[in-house]
């Protein structure tokens, strides 16, 4: 019974990972894709993704029709605006949604590109459609973790801040190692911290941080927490932390450049965040 379900548990891998690669026939377009995606998988880092960006571009002329390839360019240009990373804001999240239409027309009903998709609409403030492709992947996949995170980060800037626990919590059942957890640790404190719940935002992004996830927004989530309580010395430590991640974070340039909470804003205000 054992040998069997290996041997069938082998095929099915081995024909997923083959449906994966079934619109990429060069083997140099998708050896570059799968370097792409170990880079990508490592925490947050500016050189990772830059590299990693490299090979996907090299790919995609390779071979113009790597759907994957393609998504992963998506992905680059949405975490680039999450992270700061670049002020063409509304630049990369236009150039992420189109080249996520181009890799659909190649690979219609991909659930990563459904899921990489409501990540660009929840940076571009359109949290009703960010949650209905954040579905739409669900429904293709119902074990794609990303599908749940998706969803609950588009729902918690909506007020649904329980619900969205909810639905990362959801994420975390499916695959408690992932390499995305400290992101989802982030938004549960995010979703936390909307409820008012300002302990449990701090312990959750203290996981995104233990967990390596470590680019501005969990320091600038605990510093807003801490103010929120009144401990002002914790609050400026965070905040700095937050600064030397991003030296322009600015109440003016996270009103440009991400997703509007206003608690979040009241908070690093009273944490001694500049407006300019």
């Amino acid at each position: 019974m054992v040998a069997r379900l290996a041997n069938s548990l082998g095929y099915e891998l081995a024909k997923a990972e083959g449906q994966r690669s079934a619109h990429s026939t060069n083997p140099d377009a998708i050896d570059l894709t799968m370097r792409a995606r170990a880079l990508m998988f490592q925490p947050p880092d500016r050189g990772h993704f830059t590299e990693a960006r490299s090979f996907l571009e090299q790919a995609l002329k390779l071979d113009p029709q790597n759907a994957e390839a393609m998504v992963r360019i998506a992905l680059s240009d949405a975490l680039d605006v999450a992270y700061g990373w670049t002020d063409r804001t509304d630049e990369s999240l236009r150039e992420a949604l189109d080249i996520l239409a181009k890799a659909n027309a190649v690979n219609p009903g991909d659930a990563y590109a459904n899921y990489i998709r409501s990540l660009s609409l929840f940076l571009a403030r359109r949290y009703p459609e960010a949650v209905d492709a954040a579905q739409t992947a669900a429904s293709l996949n119902s074990n794609l973790p990303g599908a749940y995170f998706a969803m609950g980060q588009a729902e918690f800037p909506q007020g649904l801040c329980e619900q969205a626990i909810a639905q990362i919590k959801r994420a975390f059942e499916l695959s408690p190692r992932d390499p995305s957890i400290g992101s989802w640790h982030m938004n549960i404190g995010n979703a936390e911290f909307c409820l008012g719940h300002d302990d449990a935002a701090i312990a959750q992004y203290r996981q995104a941080i233990d967990a390596a996830f470590r680019p501005w927004v969990p320091y600038a989530g605990m510093a807003a927490a801490y103010a929120m309580k009144g401990d002002d010395a914790a609050a400026k430590s965070a905040l700095a932390e937050a600064k030397q991640r991003l030296p322009q974070l600015t109440v003016t340039w996270i009103l440009a450049h991400a997703p509007y909470i206003p608690r979040f804003l009241d908070g690093l205000r009273k944490a001694g965040l500049p407006e300019e």
